[in-house]
C-alpha cells in the first residue's frame, strides 16, 4: 500500500510539474486568440485551456474532482460514486475481520481480509484511471470546439459576417 501512495505522489507530481511546450501551435494563455488564416478572411476565436497538473490533483484529492473541472460531468458521476462505494466497502470489510481477529476467528479473518485487499486493488484502479481521465480531458479541453470552428463554412469558402 505504501508502494501505491508513493506512486499515486510521484503521478501527481509529474503531471503538475509538466512544462511542455504546445506542440498544436496554440497559444499557452487562455485569453489569447487563434486566428485561422485559411481564407479570404480570418476568424479569430478565443482557445478556453484548462491545467493538467491540477485536473489530475483534483481527481486524486476529490473522487470525481478532475471531471467536474473539466466540465465532464456525466463521467464525475459514474466515477465519483464508485470511488466513494469501494472506499466505504473496503473499510467496512476492514473493521468486519479485525473484530473477527479479535473474537478468534482465523477463517472469517482471512475471508474478510482477502475481500479488503481485493476492494482496495478496485479502489486503486478506479482512482488510477480517475486520474489519467482528468489528464486527457485537460489537454483536450476546447479542442471540440476548435473542431466545430475548423468545419465551419470557412473552410467551405464562405464568408463570415462577424
Amino acid at each position: 500500500m505504501k508502494r501505491f501512495a508513493i506512486a499515486l505522489a510521484l503521478l501527481a507530481g509529474a503531471a503538475l510539474a509538466q512544462t511542455l511546450p504546445d506542440t498544436l501551435g496554440r497559444p499557452a494563455s487562455p485569453d489569447t486568440t487563434v486566428t485561422r488564416p485559411d481564407s479570404a478572411r480570418a476568424v479569430s476565436f478565443p482557445v478556453p485551456k484548462k491545467s493538467p497538473g491540477t485536473a489530475v490533483l483534483l481527481s486524486f484529492l476529490l473522487p470525481g474532482g478532475g471531471q467536474v473541472y473539466t466540465g465532464r460531468y456525466w463521467k464525475a458521476a459514474i466515477i465519483a460514486p464508485a470511488e466513494l462505494s469501494l472506499g466505504y466497502f473496503s473499510v467496512k470489510d476492514h473493521i468486519a475481520a479485525t473484530r473477527a481477529l479479535a473474537g478468534g476467528d482465523t477463517t472469517g479473518y482471512v475471508r474478510l481480509r482477502d475481500r479488503r485487499n481485493a476492494l482496495l486493488w478496485w479502489t486503486g484502479a478506479v482512482l488510477a484511471f480517475s486520474m489519467a481521465d482528468a489528464y486527457v480531458s485537460a489537454q483536450l479541453y476546447g479542442f471540440d470546439r476548435e473542431m466545430r470552428f475548423a468545419v465551419g463554412p470557412t473552410r467551405l469558402g464562405l464568408e463570415l459576417e462577424l
